[in-house]
């Protein structure tokens, strides 16, 4: 019944896709989901304290319990996380002490007003309504003051008269998309022509990340079908997204223990390439999981942001994961994107709500930093993005 439901959510959301680009494809087929073996070392932006009982791969919140309750909360997808944490925390070769730092020195003299915000897919709709946010063990309660989305989540603020109209603004806007691989593939796959055949591809969770796999694969189809590369784009499109997961045997997931015959539904373990799933999706957060899938051999190729491919293979590079990045359009340091790759960007607004005069405040430096400051847009540009 839950794959029914899902095929059936895939159907609804490229039916609904296919109205605003017609010459898409519908999605016919079913992804199978990235499967976590094991832990990505990925970088921790606080310094230690004590005591500190982070233990990789084994209490992931799982020891933190509570409700915790922040000043401001920002509400925002976490594909551009490496920029807003340069805002947040400070970047002391451009002069910028941090936007948490900022609010306390403008906070009335003995108030400390705390600045929480999440990197996650943008759940800024639900957050707002629910005024709360879980991690396992942990919620982040109370509602959000700022929202940052797509277009498609701030016009769903804007209809639900959940934000201030007047401070919608544009927050960034990307540079498209490049493949990204692992560096095996590297001179095999030239181009989105090649992610046919036998190449593995990984993309966002179609059902609870659609605008992201909207973006990512209508990306691949237009890219094919309006630039003069070697394949059909319906064939191409088809190949991976109308993959039969009936084909595989997926009673091997059950046993999250027997490494072996989980990765031989992924071509790997005890059976060749080829034979294994052709579309692997994230099973949340694709920004996470997406490279996991790569690095750790469940699939060989992803379509993902351009900035997020460069703060994937630096950031990796050193916990031996050996990525490539393969440019649809100029090069990996100046991408041009073709037409049909997808250029995406993200607004901010304030939330309306009965908050403190301090807090207002407050979200305001952080609203007016993110829409105006020069040093905002320096950011962004280190970061393969503009303002």
């Amino acid at each position: 019944m839950i794959k029914k439901n899902i095929l059936s959510a895939v159907i609804v959301l490229f039916t609904f896709f296919s109205n605003v680009s017609s010459a898409v494809p519908l999605v016919t087929g079913q992804p199978v989901d990235v499967q976590h073996l094991g832990i990505i070392d990925w970088p921790q932006d606080e310094a230690v304290v004590e005591p500190y009982l982070t233990q990789a791969a084994a209490n992931d919140l799982n020891d933190l319990h509570g409700d915790v309750a922040c000043d401001v909360i920002i509400s925002t997808p976490g594909n551009y996380h490496m920029a807003l944490k340069d805002a947040m925390k400070g970047r002391p070769d451009l002069g910028h002490i941090g936007l948490q730092t900022q609010v306390q020195l403008n906070a009335p003299a003995g108030t400390r007003i705390s600045v929480c915000w999440s990197t996650s897919p943008p759940v800024a709709v639900e957050q707002i309504a629910n005024r709360t946010l879980q991690f396992k063990n942990l919620h982040l309660e109370g509602r959000p003051t700022l929202a940052v989305g797509p277009n498609g989540v701030m016009d769903q603020l804007i209809l639900d008269d959940s934000v201030n109209l007047p401070s919608v603004a544009p927050l960034l806007t990307n540079k498209g998309n490049v493949i990204l691989i692992r560096a095996e593939k590297a001179g095999l796959i030239n181009n989105v022509c090649d992610l046919g055949g036998t190449t593995r591809v990984v993309t966002p969770n179609p059902v609870l990340e659609p605008g992201s796999f909207s973006n990512f694969s209508a990306t691949i189809f237009d890219v094919a079908n309006l630039n003069s590369l070697s394949c059909d784009a319906t064939a191409l499109f088809n190949s991976i997204f109308s993959q039969d997961i009936s084909l595989f045997d997926l009673t091997a997931l059950d046993n999250p223990y027997d490494i072996n015959a989980i990765m031989s539904v992924f071509g790997r373990g005890t059976s060749p390439q080829g034979n294994g799933a052709k579309w692997v999706a994230s099973s949340r957060i694709m920004h996470r999981d997406i490279p996991y899938a790569l690095c750790n051999d469940q699939a060989d190729a992803a379509v993902i942001f351009y900035h997020q491919a460069t703060y994937l293979k630096k950031t990796l590079a050193s916990s031996g994961c050996d990525l490539k990045i393969v440019p649809m359009g100029g090069t990996v340091a100046n991408p041009q994107p073709v037409p049909g790759n997808k250029v995406g960007a993200l607004k901010i607004a304030k939330v309306k709500g009965n908050f403190a005069p301090e807090i207002k405040s407050a979200r305001t430096l952080i609203h007016d930093f993110l829409t105006t400051s020069p040093i905002w847009g320096q950011i962004l540009a280190d970061h393969g993005m503009t303002q």
